[in-house]
């Protein structure tokens, strides 16, 4: 299964995101059980800590809920090889901290991720799923 970045996640559930209909329907293949992915643990940490920064805390357990009832998920546990090949990763390809952990975490699984984000085809071995293709 490939793994879900947050920008999909983060874009689902703003709906002022230029991308909220592309995620909303990834999130509706997700319900009717026409896809599966995994989501890294990691992403539920970046979640508390950009609603934090942004003021939002009032809004995180909702989304939280929200993204807990989920079908066709499952989480994806950060393990010391996931940390060190992140590590690696913002090394070696200067990827942000967190797009170092979910290239790490899809490479240790079936080498593709769900993301906007193109700084993923710079990785070796990973497969940048467009979601606008899904």
């Amino acid at each position: 299964m490939p793994l879900l970045e947050n920008d999909i996640i983060f874009a689902y559930l703003n709906e002022y995101d230029p991308n909220h209909k592309i995620a909303e329907k990834i999130f509706q293949k997700l319900q009717n059980g026409e896809i599966k992915v995994e989501i890294s643990s990691v992403s539920l940490i970046e979640m508390e800590l950009i609603y934090r920064s942004e003021k939002m805390e009032h809004k995180l357990l909702e989304h939280l809920a929200a993204i807990a009832a989920l079908p066709n998920v499952e989480y994806i546990s950060l393990t010391p090889d996931i940390a060190v090949a992140s590590v690696y990763l913002r090394q070696t390809l200067n990827l942000t901290f967190f797009d170092s952990h979910y290239a790490a975490t899809a490479l240790n699984l079936d080498r593709k991720i769900i993301s906007f984000d193109q700084a993923y085809d710079k990785v070796s071995g990973l497969t940048r799923i467009k979601p606008e293709t899904l």
